[in-house]
């Protein structure tokens, strides 16, 4: 979850006002501040390749982009939304919401509205691929070939290395020519157990796959006169569940002979467990950039945290939470009497008008024993 005060959270489940700030900027300046919109949300999705994307209406036809340069126009503007809540004694307490680069305008041009629809900063990176053959042997580390690769399409885009293996040695392979470079840096990622993503600051993030054991409680949802849930579905599946990953891996280049590492779900007392009754279901994964049984291994269990959360998913209808982020760990509280469950947030969508809905879709459902 973002930074707020200590008053944010206890004031969603309270009286308080709803706040959207949206600026657009071109060339890295605010170029129209503040702009009225009418309607629009931002989706939040860990699934995605482009983490965040918005869509914002606009009432007013005459600021229609002609021009290449014009402040709507699709050529480089970017929106930068915020949203938070405006409390009792009127001060404003607002988050980020991110970074959008502006995608297609439409709409009538004489009455309007227009309708924007915008990426994160993702999408810029996704544009460019490699356009000569690239080799990671001139680069020390992992994050270190990362943050060029990001540098090189958006030179100046900010990045920062959170996860615990990005100052691993990272090993030699070549991305050839046209290839997408977005996916080789997701790629990356995930051979050293990580997921790569642009934050709600605009900030390229390389960190850890959460685990939704060790993940910090962020928010507490609950029903009742001092809750914020307002309604709730559990469904539970066992497409795309696995309970075993093993990860491999080659590299010519570096003289490495096949390597093969693997996470399996061995407790005894999970439903899931490998080869219990839910059978075994097993999820391969291979890349040149695992060149140790210790780095497959890794890959292996962090791959392991995303096959299996799948199980058990909630669709929540809460307050609004324009400081909540994918991959916060919320607990739920039912009015049914039902133990609460710790849940793993997967995507949402944040309404930027009022009375707009807010879903939280999760994964990783647990019964809190703490």
């Amino acid at each position: 979850m973002q930074d707020v005060s200590d008053r944010f959270l206890p004031a969603l489940a309270s009286a308080h006002g709803s706040v959207v700030q949206v600026d657009v900027l071109y060339d890295g300046d605010v170029v129209s501040a503040d702009i009225a919109i009418t309607d629009g949300s931002v989706s939040v999705d860990r699934g995605s390749d482009i983490r965040r994307a918005a869509s914002v209406t606009v009432p007013d036809p005459s600021v229609f982009p002609h021009l290449e340069t014009d402040p709507f126009a699709p050529y480089g503007q970017e929106l930068y939304i915020q949203s938070g809540i405006r409390h009792l004694d009127g001060s404003t307490e607002l988050v980020p919401l991110g970074f959008f680069v502006i995608t297609e305008v439409s709409g009538n041009v004489h009455t309007g509205p227009l309708t924007i629809e915008a990426q994160g900063r993702e999408y810029l990176v996704k544009a460019e691929p490699f356009t000569v053959p690239t080799s990671t042997n001139t680069f020390a580390t992992v994050a270190a070939f990362v943050e060029d690769a990001i540098l090189d399409a958006i030179p100046s885009a900010s990045f920062v290395d959170d996860s615990t293996h990005g100052v691993d040695s990272i090993p030699t392979t070549t991305f050839d020519t046209s290839k997408d470079r977005w996916a080789a840096l997701q790629e990356c990622a995930k051979s050293i157990g990580a997921e790569l993503f642009v934050n709600a600051e605009g900030t390229f993030v390389l960190t850890d796959v959460p685990d939704p054991l060790v993940q910090p409680i962020v928010w507490d949802v609950t029903t009742g006169a001092s809750g914020v849930m307002v309604s709730a579905a559990r469904s539970l599946s066992a497409d795309g569940v696995y309970n075993r990953v093993v990860a491999t891996g080659e590299n010519a280049a570096d003289n490495v002979a096949p390597v093969m590492g693997e996470w399996t779900i061995s407790d005894p007392t999970d439903p899931l467990r490998y080869g219990g009754p839910f059978g075994r279901r097993t999820k391969m994964f291979s890349s040149d950039l695992i060149t140790s049984g210790a780095k497959a291994i890794t890959a292996a269990r962090a791959l392991l945290l995303v096959y299996r959360s799948p199980n058990q998913t909630l669709e929540l209808g809460t307050v609004p939470n324009p400081a909540l982020d994918a991959g916060d760990c919320i607990r739920v509280a039912y009015a049914n009497g039902d133990p609460p469950e710790l849940h793993v947030v997967q995507s949402f969508d944040v309404p930027l008008a009022v009375g707009g809905q807010f879903t939280i879709n999760t994964v990783s459902g647990r019964e809190d024993v703490e």
